[in-house]
């Protein structure tokens, strides 16, 4: 059973002393400033998504037959050129920072990337990614709980065989089926060179399909 760890964000405070309500500044009338698109305030408060990066691996491992690999290389079975976030610097006592979990049988590998800018990208597929947070600026103001919930889902679903991508006539397309949410995707323009790209990794892959379970 995956039990989420805390995600609260730290406490920090302004000049004045008060308690800046990361999270949830969006509820504030007149959010976002003009001026809080360029600014990036205490972007350490997302570290906590290694954290939850961390609790959702251990229990991808737990519950299915899947190794770990340590230090993969991100960028094998993607597109050229694509944007992967520089990982943080290795630290002894904690996990690689770079991970990739293939399941010892059928299924897509899910691989883990804790960021040097504080925070998490996950990778699946050839296409399929989901970044915590996608921005780190003040207007956009993610909450911990919103940004741990879309790794939960991405990593279940890849891990469940419920994630899937496909090429058409202008771009990729991609999504989620969310057992209790109903299904979530999305399409993204593509050249026909990177559709042709794409196409070839996609015919690579193993089929996405629900992973082993570990035996008990």
């Amino acid at each position: 059973m995956y039990t989420r760890p805390d995600v609260a964000f730290p406490e920090y405070r302004d000049d004045a002393g008060a308690v800046i309500p990361y999270g949830l500044r969006r509820s504030l009338d007149g959010w976002p400033p003009d001026d809080a698109y360029s600014v990036t305030s205490h972007p350490e408060r997302f570290e906590v998504m290694w954290t939850v990066a961390r609790a959702i691996v251990d229990h991808l491992v737990a519950t299915y037959d899947a190794v770990v690999i340590d230090g993969a290389d991100p960028s094998v079975g993607r597109a050229q050129g694509e944007h992967l976030r520089e990982a943080r610097p290795s630290s002894d006592g904690e996990p690689s920072p770079v991970r990739r979990l293939e399941p010892r049988g059928p299924g897509v590998p899910l691989t883990v990337i804790e960021s040097a800018a504080p925070g998490v990208q996950m990778l699946a597929g050839a296409s399929l990614e989901v970044l915590a947070p996608v921005c780190a600026c003040d207007a956009c103001d993610d909450s911990a709980e919103e940004l741990a919930d879309y790794l939960e889902e991405f990593a279940f679903a890849v891990a469940a065989g419920e994630a899937w991508e496909a090429i058409d006539s202008g771009g990729v397309r991609h999504g989620l089926t969310l057992p209790g949410h109903g299904a979530s995707g999305g399409w993204t323009r593509k050249s026909f060179s990177q559709r042709r790209e794409l196409r070839a990794l996609m015919r690579e892959r193993p089929p996405f399909a629900p992973w082993p379970l570990r035996a008990a």
